[in-house]
């Protein structure tokens, strides 16, 4: 009978496999652990506890590299020296085709609004904006990839069978359960916060140049919209959320093992982050013309943006509460654990 832990690892390695043959690499590697579990318990009269389960899934390694060694495809990104091996490649692809694949659907319907308010479109301004979405997106996700890689390369037995790498989620589709490097069962990785702070003061420096060059995310739609005031009240506020959040990075990566004071300082600069969408919402109008330019595309551009903050206030919302519950589960599991121990 399948266990939860060796279910999970086989998730983790089906993350990484071909598609082709996910399933019959799946049923394979779960036979085969199966038989090696049944035997050992056999071995030892009684059935395994979780840490023996985990060290002999641990013996068969870490799930990204397994996972490669099935692909057997090679592929990496290297620019003379390689950043990118074929173990995170497939992760790497995904998350930078649903970064790109959002930039698209931005420029695209900022477009889509010019062209049906009658607005002249050129070919050569979309491909411009999407160029810079592109080095951006490229650049961001690239450099924090190659950390992870690094850290791979150096710690590949250090994986865990739970949570996340920084604010990455290696596949875009499955929130939980990724195999990350985590230096102890009760540590936060430094590579997360290291990941954190990068991600974060490029962050800042975007937000910056979007203040004071508003092609940066209007594309050539800045000749005759511009950012409506309330953005630009929210700027300060944004900016001391994410400058928190480099704070914490920074506090666990002096002090790895503060897990709870990252869980609860989260909390904070979430419900932050939430009153700054809920004031932008208030706002009414995020985007005003340029004197005497066209307004016949405002409406839409403003409709789409209202719709998008109040899906990011929902899922906000709801990732908040669900985390606040976890905390206090887990902080009372602490408490009864104390109390049993006296």
């Amino acid at each position: 009978m399948a266990t939860q832990l060796l279910e999970r690892y086989l998730k983790n390695v089906a993350k990484g496999l071909p598609e082709t043959q996910n399933e019959d690499i799946v049923r394979e590697l779960r036979e085969d652990i199966q038989s090696e579990m049944e035997d050992r318990e056999r071995e030892l009269g009684r059935a395994l506890t979780e840490d023996e389960q985990m060290a002999m899934l641990r013996q068969r390694g870490n799930p990204w590299v397994l996972a490669a060694r099935y692909r057997q495809d090679g592929r990496s990104v290297a620019f003379g020296k390689e950043l990118i091996g074929p173990v995170l490649f497939p992760f790497y692809l995904k998350v930078l085709s649903f970064n790109l694949g959002l930039t698209s659907v931005v420029v695209g319907v900022i477009f889509a609004a010019l062209a049906l308010s009658g607005h002249g479109v050129r070919a050569g301004d979309m491909f411009s904006t999407f160029l810079l979405q592109l080095f951006i997106q490229l650049s961001v996700v690239t450099l924090i990839f190659t950390l992870i890689e690094r850290h791979l390369a150096e710690h590949p037995d250090r994986w865990n069978l739970g949570g996340t790498c920084g604010t990455l989620r290696l596949d875009t589709k499955v929130a939980e359960n990724m195999p990350v490097p985590f230096e102890g069962k009760r540590k936060i990785a430094r590579l997360e916060s290291v990941s954190i702070i990068i991600a974060s003061a490029v962050a800042l420096v975007w937000m910056t140049g979007v203040r004071t060059y508003p092609f940066l995310i209007l594309g050539p739609a800045a000749s005759f919209l511009k950012l409506a005031p309330v953005w630009y009240q929210a700027y300060f506020p944004i900016v001391l959320l994410t400058v928190a959040e480099i704070v914490r990075a920074v506090i666990n990566l002096v002090e790895p093992d503060w897990v709870l004071f990252r869980h609860v300082y989260g909390l904070f600069v979430h419900a932050g982050g939430l009153l700054v969408v809920y004031y932008l919402i208030r706002g009414g109008v995020w985007l005003i013309p340029e004197s005497g330019g066209p307004t016949s595309a405002l409406q839409v551009l403003n409709q789409v943006i209202y719709g998008v903050l109040i899906v990011t206030a929902a899922t906000s919302g709801t990732t908040l509460a669900v985390r606040s519950v976890k905390l206090v589960r887990k902080i009372r599991g602490r408490r009864v654990a104390g109390n049993g121990a006296r």
